[in-house]
């Protein structure tokens, strides 16, 4: 069968380059708007040059890039000694730092999205300290956050940044896959 030769094709590959750039960059949708990009394409031909088969492979595609995003920071976070409440925090501050990162066109999303994390993991664990038993600073018996605890929260905040980076990379390799996938269902 030959490969269609059509506007909604163009349109698609232009919609699946932008969601390619959106997989290693945040602010912009990846490897979802793919999968969206194929499933409208798709239906709009009728399933003629796309099938049912290809649409379902994107679509797990999508679904595990959205959940590696959050476990991958999470992961980072935790393994480099956040507790529960800093992970949360992390997960937290992303999406907040990524929406209003978001705000500026997209340029910030990314940065949004990092920051928020770190934050997010101070944050969650200075409550933490503040919650739990710790040392006490003599003049208000309010837990203080040392030395050792800026240093381990700040491992931890590494840790996101690590998860983040390895999450953008196994994301950008998905969304080479979808497109490949997605240009090789065109010929068959």
């Amino acid at each position: 069968m030959e490969a269609p030769n059509d506007p909604i094709l163009w349109i698609t590959l232009v919609v699946m380059l932008v969601g390619l750039a959106g997989s290693v960059l945040p602010g912009l949708p990846g490897v979802p708007l793919i999968f969206i990009s194929g499933l409208v394409y798709a239906f709009a031909t009728g399933f003629e040059y796309v099938s049912g088969l290809t649409v379902v492979l994107l679509g797990l595609f999508a679904a595990t890039a959205l959940i590696l995003d959050f476990v991958a920071t999470a992961y980072g976070a935790r393994r480099f000694g956040a507790s529960n409440w800093g992970t949360a925090g992390g997960a937290i501050g992303a999406i907040v730092g990524a929406l209003i990162g978001a705000l500026f066109f997209g340029i910030g999303a990314l940065f949004g999205l990092v920051l928020g994390a770190i934050g997010g993991v101070f944050l969650g664990e200075y409550l933490k300290r503040r919650r739990g038993a710790g040392t006490t600073d003599e003049a208000s018996s309010a837990p203080r956050f040392g030395q050792e605890d800026w240093r381990r929260t700040s491992r931890a905040a590494g840790g996101v940044l690590i998860g983040y980076v390895a999450s953008a990379i196994v994301q950008g390799l998905l969304g080479l896959l979808s497109v490949a996938v997605f240009v090789l269902a065109l010929f068959n």
